[in-house]
């Protein structure tokens, strides 16, 4: 689990570059192939009810289709600063449309400014500390 750096442009704030997993299982690999981008900007949606991660993070592209999730034991953090009421995005860093799998690495973003984020940060790690001592 990577700490934010304080990186911000236009009030967002880099969370870290993390795979995009389930690409496969979805069943849209062409559409994904097709509609998906290096540089898009794609939405994140926390998904609560997930039955295999309680920090599920969906991924949807610009058209509003499901593609896939953070992967699992890196998104964390992502779903630690939704839950506190933050939007966070992604944004296609690399994609492989000649895998299987459509390979997609994406930036995440939590909107915030930086003091903001700062908050959150140390939030954040009073939470990690918090797990480590339990």
């Amino acid at each position: 689990m990577n700490s934010p750096d304080l990186f911000s442009v236009n009030n967002r704030c880099f969370v870290g570059k993390l795979r995009v997993k389930g690409i496969y299982q979805t069943g849209k690999r062409r559409m994904i192939r097709d509609n998906t981008e290096k540089a898009d900007e794609l939405s994140l949606k926390r998904e609560y009810d997930n039955k295999y991660d309680e920090f599920a993070v969906a991924v949807y592209d610009r058209f509003g289709n499901k593609i896939g999730y953070l992967e699992k034991g890196e998104n964390e953090e992502t779903a630690f600063y939704m839950d506190g009421g933050h939007e966070c995005i992604a944004v296609v860093s690399d994609i492989d449309k000649k895998s299987a799998t459509v390979g997609i690495m994406v930036d995440v973003f939590c909107i915030a400014d930086k003091e903001t984020m700062k908050n959150l940060n140390a939030l954040y790690e009073q939470y990690l500390r918090s797990q480590i001592e339990l």
